[in-house]
């Protein structure tokens, strides 16, 4: 039987984790944050350092044990740290709900931006396009995919030094007086917006198994790759409300490409719109991965129908999962429904960072070898304040956007809760051992533990 093949190295990584944070996010909403907390928006971003670090390094922590060897991510560290099936899947089918939207909603906005190059076409068709190329790149291997995100990666980034680096002379300081000029209400409003610029830096664990010494590596990735994404929101959105008022760029759909046209030539704002469509299209890139991988995963541990964790003999890819969520996605394209299924699915990545944090503070206590296994082990008071940021701020975000969402997100928790129960009672009619599959699990901790 094929397996996975780990051909993702640290660049790969790295492209992987910048390439899905610094992507639509900082183009897309950036501008629009501005009509809720004015100029205030890049303090907002770097309100977010403390807070999203957090989180990673909670992430850092389980990757660094045995389980970091298993495609899968939070849903591998919140099942197994519990010993609990449906804490895990519950959690991640949300995720799961969150990234079929997003990949939807990304493709979209591309579509979109196109019409800035090639007037009057239509935006689902450049979507459609968009995703049957990528996903065919990461149904022909991941190592592809890597190539690929590592090149687009390196566009993007020349188009921030570009429009970056003239701004921040052109910059007038006189936009930002008041600091708040909404109060700070006015920036607390604009952080669950703004989160979704930050949203999806955990992907990288859900390739975990296609990671080559992901133990060793990726730990650091995460940590690393954060921070250097927000010192790029702050400087993009510091130039941006520097050099137009709040209100122009609230109104902007191109936000990025209207504050460079105020000090850049032509050819510059091109080379900005060209780094957007660029952001666009890694945030993509990336974001396939991580429905697939759900799917196989949940597949793996007969929670899902078995054909769902085929891994194509030449490829080593979940081919099989790839194309289900293809045709996922470009049908909530041509339906327009990805917008609704990604406000619900926003709610669904706070509730897994949520779960991730009281994973990460029950961890030394409900589950001791795990924790004692891991290669990356702060003492446990700060596992308890970093679980307890992650936890209290999630909360915090989720509770400002419930509302909007309430019955969207019940039936997305009602749907999934009624897949789990199908699926495992379909597994043990075919005679698999939940039991036996958890405590695999449980020996190869014990034995790194030895």
């Amino acid at each position: 039987m094929a397996t996975l093949k780990r051909d993702l190295g640290k660049l790969s990584g790295y492209a992987t984790i910048i390439g899905i944070l610094v992507g639509a996010g900082i183009f897309r909403v950036t501008g629009e944050a501005g009509a809720v907390a004015g100029s205030a928006v890049p303090w907002a971003y770097l309100l977010f350092a403390p807070i999203v670090l957090s989180t990673a390094l909670a992430y850092s922590v389980f990757i660094s044990t045995p389980l970091g060897m298993r495609p899968g991510g939070a849903y591998i560290h919140i099942s197994r740290t519990f010993g609990n099936y449906y804490l895990g899947f519950i959690a991640m089918w949300m995720k799961l709900l969150a990234f079929i939207g997003a990949i939807s909603f990304m493709s979209t906005s591309l579509g979109e931006y196109m019409t800035f190059f090639i007037p009057g076409t239509d935006p689902r068709l450049w979507a459609t396009i968009t995703m049957v190329f990528f996903y065919g790149v990461n149904l022909f291997g991941v190592r592809h995919y890597g190539h690929i995100q590592t090149a687009m990666l390196a566009v993007l980034i020349f188009s921030i030094l570009v429009l970056v680096i003239p701004g921040l002379f052109a910059v007038d300081l006189s936009y930002y007086d008041p600091l708040l000029p909404k109060g700070f209400n006015g920036l607390l409003k604009a952080m669950p917006m703004l989160f979704f610029s930050y949203a999806g830096f955990e992907t990288l664990a859900q390739v975990a198994g296609e990671t080559k010494n992901p133990t060793k590596t990726l730990p650091m990735i995460f940590v690393k790759g954060v921070l250097a994404s927000v010192f790029i929101f702050f400087f993009m959105a510091f130039v941006a409300f520097g050099v137009l008022p709040a209100d122009t760029l609230a109104q902007s759909q191109s936000a990025m490409a209207d504050a460079s046209a105020v000090y850049l030539p032509p050819w510059g704002s091109n080379i900005v719109a060209i780094g957007a469509m660029s952001a666009f299209l890694t945030s993509i890139n990336g974001s396939i991965l991580v429905p697939s991988r759900m799917l196989f995963v949940f597949s793996e541990d007969r929670l899902l129908p078995t054909f769902l964790a085929a891994v194509h003999p030449k490829w080593r890819t979940p081919h099989i999962s790839l194309i289900i969520s293809g045709i996922i996605c470009t049908g909530l394209v041509w339906s327009k429904s990805a917008y609704f299924l990604m406000s619900t699915g926003l709610i669904g990545i706070f509730i897994i960072y949520i779960i991730q944090g009281l994973a990460l503070i029950a961890m030394p206590t409900v589950n001791k070898p795990l924790y004692e296994s891991a290669g990356f082990k702060p003492p446990v008071w700060v596992l308890y304040l970093l679980g307890g940021i992650t936890v209290i701020s999630m909360g915090f975000f989720m509770a400002q956007i419930i509302a909007d969402v309430f019955l969207w997100t019940l039936g997305g928790v009602t749907l999934g809760t009624l897949v789990y129960f199908l699926g495992r009672s379909a597994g043990k009619k075919e005679g698999f051992d939940y039991e036996a599959r958890m405590a695999k699990d449980f020996q190869l901790v014990e034995q790194e533990t030895v």
